[in-house]
């Protein structure tokens, strides 16, 4: 079996593939990213700061925007990220469009969204607050920053929502990175597709780097971890060389 493996990576390199477990979304992330830049992330569904503490300790140097918009869960990432170097914290929303809207605050904090659970979801709706909801184009107008390195979502299947807000951002090559949780089953009401996802991402000049940390239910896929980078950022991080 070694010998055929041996085989099988010898023939794949005369035609320059490359035949490798993705097991590790931030070690593929630091191999895009710059490392004389000081990168800008954007943590969108940050939660209690579990996934800003990996992009700290994975990019010392970079300058964080967390966006939370439940009240309980934002009190617990100010406390958990306080005295972070250039991590910034903001108790709003991001989708598609600027405006209020309602949410739905669940037991379970990281199973908060905008979206109605479902039978397979878990968890209790104890709280429907009116939150803010900024856009990714807005944001970044008024933060004047002129480019992301990384776009993270977490947002309990409103991450198309997300990437719509971020449109503009995307068309004019101004993001590098997007990284974000895809749910597979019907954990909430009116899920989008993944085909709807992924032709919004590709549309818009992003190729899939892989597809990490599945996980099941029921004996099906549930949710797992994707990583998309643009086209551009790709071809001058050398990467693809």
């Amino acid at each position: 079996m070694h010998v055929l493996k041996n085989l099988v990576r010898g023939a794949a390199a005369k035609f320059d593939y490359q035949i490798a477990r993705r097991a590790d979304a931030f070690g593929d992330m630091r191999r895009f990213v710059p490392a004389s830049t000081r990168p800008v992330i954007l943590d969108i569904g940050a939660n209690l700061g579990q996934t800003a503490k990996k992009f700290r300790a994975t990019f010392p140097s970079s300058a964080i925007h967390c966006f939370e918009p439940g009240t309980e869960t934002f009190k617990a990432l100010r406390q958990n990220m306080a005295g972070a170097n250039d991590v910034h914290l903001w108790h709003c929303a991001v989708g598609s469009s600027v405006g209020k809207q309602t949410f739905f605050e669940n037991t379970e904090p990281d199973m908060s969204s905008f979206l109605e659970l479902s039978a397979t979801g878990w968890g209790e709706v104890k709280n429907y607050p009116i939150v803010n909801v900024t856009t990714v184009d807005q944001f970044l107008t008024e933060q004047s920053i002129a480019a992301v390195d990384i776009l993270k979502s977490d947002t309990q299947g409103y991450e198309l929502e997300v990437f719509k807000g971020a449109e503009e951002a995307m068309r004019r090559g101004r993001i590098g990175l997007v990284y974000f949780e895809f749910i597979f089953s019907e954990m909430y009401r009116s899920l989008p597709r993944f085909d709807e996802v992924f032709r919004f991402l590709t549309d818009r000049d992003f190729l899939l780097v892989s597809i990490y940390d599945i996980h099941h239910q029921r004996n099906l896929a549930d949710w797992a971890n994707l990583l998309f980078v643009n086209r551009e950022y790709h071809r001058r991080s050398g990467a693809a060389a």
